[in-house]
C-alpha cells in the first residue's frame, strides 16, 4: 500500500490506515498519530529527485511557509518530512467530500447548488486566499503566498458545511521537478488564470481569477471551457484567451456588486485585474446572506451524505477496501474539472444556468434512473424565500392534472414534429421583422 516497503523512520510514529487517492501531486494516505488524530499523509511525487539541491530547497522554503498558514479554511499542514528520496506533508484530516465530488452530484441530477450555499463556499475560498495573500516576512514586508490551484478538487467541505482550501503552494513546491523545466504548466485545466496557461510567472492576481472562475461555476452549474474538454491544446488557447460569457448575461438575478466584482476578477489582462481576494470576499459577504448558506448547505449535506459517499466509491477506482461509509475519498486529488456534459448555447441565463428550485433539490437524491428537469427561473439570492423541504412536493391537484392531461393531448395532436415548430419560429421572426421595417 505504502510507496516504500517501510515508512521512512520519520513516519514510524503514524499508523497508516488506508491509501485515500493519488493524483499529479502525489499519493494520499489515512494515517493515525501518536495521539490518535487521523491526519492525510501526502507522498509528493519527484521526491525521488531529492538530491538536487535546487529542489529539495524549494521544497522545504515552500512547505515551511504553508506550515505557518493557520485559518479556518485552510487546510493544516501539520509537518513537512523529508529524507533522501522521500518527501511528504502531514496535514489534518477533513471528514467530508471534495468540492468537486458534490458539483458533479448536483450536475447528474441538472441542478446547482442553492445560491446562498454556493456563495458561502466562495466566501470560504476567498477568506483563505485573503489571508495567505497577506501574510509578510520576518522584515514585515509583503510577502504573499500564493495558491497556484484553485480548483473545486482543492476545496474541501465537511459534513457540516465547513469549506476548506487545500494544497497551498503544491504547485510551487512542484516548480523545479524536470517536467516544469521543459515548459509544462502546472495546474488543474480548466481552472487558471491566462498568464497561468501561458507558462508565465503568477501573482497573488492568479488565485483571485481562478476564484471567480469558481464562482462563475457554481453560480450557473456549469463549467467554464466544457466545450473544449476533449482537446487539451484547444482548452490551453481558449484559458489564455477566455471569451467567457459575463456572469452578469446569465444570472442577472444576482446582485449588481457581486456581477461587477467577479467581472473585474474575471480580466483577461493581470495588469487590469485588480481587485483582491479581500475586497471580493467582502462584496460578497455584504450582498449575499453566506450565514443561511452555510445552514442551507450543512442540511443538504445531511441528507446527501450517503448518495455522496456511495457516488464518490463508484468514481474512485483506487478505494476498494471500503465498508460502508469507511474514509471512501474523503481526500480528493483527480482533477475532475469538467462535467460530463458539454455547455449549452442557449443564449439566456434560464437555459445557460442549471436550475436551483427548492422543489426539485428537496427530491434529492434520486434513487431511480437520473431524468431530465425542466429549468425554472433562479431563485433570488438574499431573502427568505428559498428553504429547503424535507419532503417532496405534493402531487399535483386534480385540476393540475386535468391541465396536463389536455396538454398531453394537444401534444399529441400536433405529432411532435420539430420541422413544424421551427418552421412557426422562423415565420414568426420574419413577421416581426416585416412590422418593424414597416413601422420604420
Amino acid at each position: 500500500m505504502f510507496p516504500k516497503s517501510e515508512p521512512p523512520a520519520a513516519l514510524r510514529g503514524f499508523e497508516i490506515l488506508e491509501r485515500l487517492g493519488a493524483g499529479g501531486a502525489g499519493e494520499v494516505f489515512l494515517a493515525k498519530s501518536r495521539a490518535g488524530k487521523l491526519v492525510a499523509i501526502k507522498v509528493l511525487t519527484g521526491a525521488g529527485h531529492a538530491h538536487d539541491e535546487e529542489f529539495a530547497a524549494t521544497l522545504s522554503r515552500e512547505a515551511s511557509l504553508c506550515v505557518r498558514l493557520s485559518h479556518p479554511a485552510i487546510v493544516q499542514v501539520r509537518a513537512f518530512v523529508e529524507e533522501e528520496g522521500f518527501a511528504a506533508l502531514v496535514f489534518e484530516y477533513v471528514e467530508g467530500v471534495a468540492l468537486v465530488r458534490l458539483l458533479r452530484f448536483c450536475s447528474r441530477h441538472g441542478v446547482r447548488l442553492p445560491d446562498r450555499a454556493a456563495w458561502h463556499v466562495v466566501e470560504r475560498v476567498l477568506a483563505g486566499l485573503a489571508y495567505a495573500h497577506s501574510q509578510k516576512d520576518e522584515s514585515l514586508n509583503p510577502a504573499p503566498i500564493v495558491h497556484r490551484d484553485v480548483s473545486p478538487s482543492n476545496v474541501l467541505v465537511d459534513w457540516t458545511g465547513e469549506v476548506k482550501l487545500a494544497d497551498f503552494g503544491m504547485a510551487k513546491m512542484l516548480g523545479v521537478s524536470p517536467a516544469t523545466r521543459l515548459g509544462l504548466v502546472k495546474g488543474t485545466l480548466g481552472c487558471m488564470s491566462p498568464e497561468q496557461a501561458r507558462g508565465e510567472p503568477v501573482t497573488e492576481r492568479a488565485d483571485v481569477y481562478a476564484a471567480a472562475l469558481l464562482a462563475w461555476r457554481l453560480a450557473t452549474g456549469r463549467t467554464p471551457f466544457a466545450k473544449f474538454k476533449d482537446d487539451e491544446i484547444e482548452l490551453l488557447r481558449a484559458m489564455r484567451n477566455p471569451r467567457l460569457r459575463p456572469l452578469a448575461a446569465l444570472r442577472p438575478d444576482l446582485p449588481e456588486p457581486v456581477l461587477t466584482a467577479v467581472a473585474r476578477a474575471l480580466e483577461p489582462e493581470e495588469v487590469k485585474r485588480t481587485i483582491t481576494a479581500d475586497e471580493l470576499r467582502s462584496i460578497v459577504r455584504s450582498s449575499i446572506d453566506v450565514e443561511a448558506g452555510h445552514a442551507e448547505l450543512a442540511e443538504l449535506l445531511g441528507r446527501w451524505r450517503q448518495p455522496l459517499l456511495k457516488s464518490v466509491a463508484r468514481e474512485d477506482s483506487s478505494s476498494k477496501n471500503n465498508d460502508g461509509e469507511a474514509n471512501t475519498g474523503r481526500y480528493e486529488e483527480a482533477a475532475l474539472a469538467f462535467d460530463d456534459e458539454g455547455v449549452l448555447d442557449g443564449p439566456t441565463f434560464e437555459t445557460y444556468s442549471l436550475p436551483s428550485d427548492a422543489a426539485i433539490l428537496a427530491t434529492l437524491p434520486i434513487d431511480g434512473p437520473i431524468v431530465e428537469v425542466a429549468m425554472p427561473a433562479a431563485s433570488g439570492v438574499g431573502g427568505s424565500d428559498v428553504r429547503i423541504e424535507s419532503a417532496p412536493p405534493p402531487p399535483p391537484a386534480a385540476a393540475d392534472r386535468s391541465l396536463v392531461a389536455t396538454a398531453a393531448g394537444a401534444a399529441a395532436q400536433t405529432g411532435g414534429s420539430k420541422l413544424l415548430v421551427v418552421a412557426a419560429v422562423i415565420a414568426a421572426i420574419l413577421v416581426c421583422a416585416y412590422v418593424a421595417y414597416v413601422a420604420k
